[in-house]
């Protein structure tokens, strides 16, 4: 795989990952009040993407319900280790 591939991968992941906050903007929102926070927390508050070994891993502090967590991972199993075909 070439550098543009894996560039191309790591946009199409954030890009999935951004419709998945999309979808959960009610739940990161009551979250983010329920924390008092003064910013809505985002997903990626919760996740790293090495873009050195392409591995993901979730935060020790990350309170993600599993679902969230497994659509993340999905999205990751697809792209980068079933290789998703990118558009």
């Amino acid at each position: 795989m070439t550098a543009a591939d894996l560039r191309n991968r790591q946009e199409l992941f954030y890009r999935l990952i951004d419709q998945v906050e999309k979808d959960y903007y009610l739940y990161f929102g009551l979250k983010s009040i329920q924390k008092g926070l003064s910013y809505t927390e985002s997903i990626y508050d919760h996740f790293k993407l090495s873009s050195e070994t392409l591995g993901l891993s979730f935060n020790e502090d990350s309170d993600l319900p599993q679902e969230i967590r497994d659509l993340i991972l999905n999205e990751y199993h697809g792209v980068f280790l079933n290789e998703k075909q990118i558009s």
